[in-house]
Parts: structure tokens; sequence; C-alpha cells
């Protein structure tokens, strides 16, 4: 039995194969190494050797042919990542997709019910839809606490494009203090080759590890649009503020834990937040990984309701 982490092609993303034949380059999420990098650290910590630990694309999971293979299913799944081979055994932690794909799923889905999903929109799709779910939120929040605070104060300002796009006029509401300490960090990484081969893929991940490292180590508060700087950051115990130019279903989880600001609030931010302390998701989420690894590896079933009361109840 081999234990699978998701790396990202992005196999079937016509809109970046359009940007390569026309600019001679895109751009890459980098948000999606981290899910890998948080992955990684939770089957170190239960136990796993690195010899059976495998890398799988999440944009072609259909194809497929390697060995049995334990898959954490934790992130945003389209339509090149089904049907799932019968040599894989996904666990639903952190996963997320739209209405649409879920439907098309909906059998294959509840034979592994119930559903961990990344956000209640998605937990709120599964159970119209009949499929039993709950909301976990995403493994990087069991990424550690850092245990040093920077010798000095540095705003980091993380942003991405598209859905991740900064609004400028956010900006105009830090106060001047920190922007005297601020550095600004484009989270994606440009590509001349499409799709990303396995080194492309190793390479994003490490470029991602280098930048967290840096957040650990150096931000004393984080302004961010992005999913996955904003749940590192906040695993690591960095106070973040997260700006957006609209809010969507993929941050109502996170929207638990922290503001989330857009047009028209940017006024309203506190701009000395506490860190959120996600000690409790930590230990809950690192306990659920566990235990379903164990019953995929043909432990008891009925063990995992009784461990998991924070998440059963969602609604």
């Amino acid at each position: 039995m081999k234990f699978g982490v998701l790396t990202f092609g992005y196999n079937g993303f016509s809109s970046f194969k359009n940007g390569l034949d026309e600019f001679g380059y895109y751009d890459v999420n980098l948000g999606d190494n981290s899910q890998s990098i948080a992955v990684r650290r939770l089957y170190k910590i239960i136990g796993i050797d690195n010899s059976d630990i495998i890398e799988v694309n999440r944009d072609e999971i259909s194809c497929y042919e390697g060995e049995k293979t334990i898959l954490l299913m934790n992130g945003v799944f389209f339509k090149e990542s089904f049907p799932i081979p019968e040599s894989i055994i996904p666990i639903f932690i952190g996963f997320h997709a739209t209405k649409k794909i879920i439907c098309e799923q909906k059998d294959f889905l509840q034979q592994y019910a119930p559903i961990g999903c990344r956000d209640e929109g998605t937990t709120a799709n599964m159970r119209e839809l009949g499929i039993d779910a709950f909301t976990t939120g995403c493994l990087t929040l069991t990424l550690p606490r850092r245990m040093v605070e920077p010798p000095s104060p540095k705003l980091l300002i993380v942003y991405g494009s598209g859905a991740g796009y900064l609004p400028p006029e956010a900006l105009r509401h830090v106060p001047r203090d920190l922007l005297a300490n601020a550095e600004f960090i484009y989270h994606r990484l440009p590509a001349v080759r499409f799709p990303f081969d396995a080194e492309l893929r190793r390479q994003a991940e490490r470029y991602e590890s280098a930048l967290m490292a840096r957040y650990r180590r150096e931000a004393t508060l984080v302004l961010t649009s992005l999913h996955h700087v904003a749940t590192p950051c906040m695993a690591f115990g960095i106070p973040v503020v997260i700006c957006r130019g609209r809010n969507d279903i993929r941050f109502s989880m996170i929207e638990k834990l922290l503001p989330i600001h857009v047009p028209g609030s940017f006024d309203s931010i506190e701009w000395k937040p506490r860190p959120v302390n996600v000690d409790d998701i930590r230990d809950e989420l690192t306990r659920l990984v566990r235990d379903r690894i164990y019953i995929a590896l043909g432990g008891a079933r009925g063990a995992w309701h009784a461990s998991f009361s924070m998440f059963v109840d969602t609604e």
C-alpha cells in the first residue's frame, strides 16, 4: 500500500495553454502546493515512511495506473480528476468541487460518505444532493505554529490574480507605520511549459515551501486575498487580514475564524489583529486524518464518529 500526495499539473486548463501560446508564458497559483506540503507533514506525524509516499497529479488522477494508494482528497477538484480508478482509495477531507461535479459524481461520493468538505458551501451542496457531509476546513490548518517571533515589524502583502486579485483600494487604508515596513509578494509561479511535468510540479512545491518559510520567519502581519496564504499563516500563528474583490463560498469556513473584507468594508479593518488560535482545529484534523487512514487500512469504521464531534454538526 502506498500513500498519495496530490501535485498539480493543470492538464485540461485551456486558459493556461492559451496564455502560453499567446504571450509565451502563463502563471499558476502556488497555494495549491501548500496543501501538498501539509499532507506530507501529516504523513510524517502519523509515521508513514517516505518510501511509501508517492505523488499523484490531481489533474490526471483518472489515468493513474500505479499500485494501490490511499489518497487524501484535500483541494479543489475538476472534471479531469474523475473517474477515480479502483487502485486509489480516496479519503475526503478538505474536499471542494462545484455543485455540477458533485452531482455528476454523486453515486461515487456516496460510497465514501460522510465527505469532509473544505467549506460550508461544498457541504451544503453535498447535503442538498443527499450526500452525508461535514465541514473540516483545509489541511493547511494543520501546519505547525512557529516557535520564534520575528525580531522586527514586517507587513507582507501577498496577492494573486483573477479571483485572487487584491483590490488596490485596500492599500489606501493601511496605516503608514505598517507600510513603512511592507513588502509585496506575488504568490504565483510563471511557467513556459504546459502542462506541468513531474519536475515542474516538484519545483512549484519547493518554491511554495520557501515562501512559507519566509512568512514564518519574517511576517508580523500578512495582508492577503488568497485562501492558501491565509490558512497556512493562521496555522503559523501570524496575524492575518484578508481583503478580496468579492467573497465566495471557498472562504466560508475561514470566515468563521476571521473577517473577509471586501470593497465598502476596508475602513473597518483592524490593523493590529491578534493571531487566530487554530490549535483545536489542528489537533482534530490530525486525529481525523489518522482515523480515516486507519479505516482505509481495514480498521473499525464505527470509531471515527465518536472522536470528531466538532466536525460532525455544522448546521
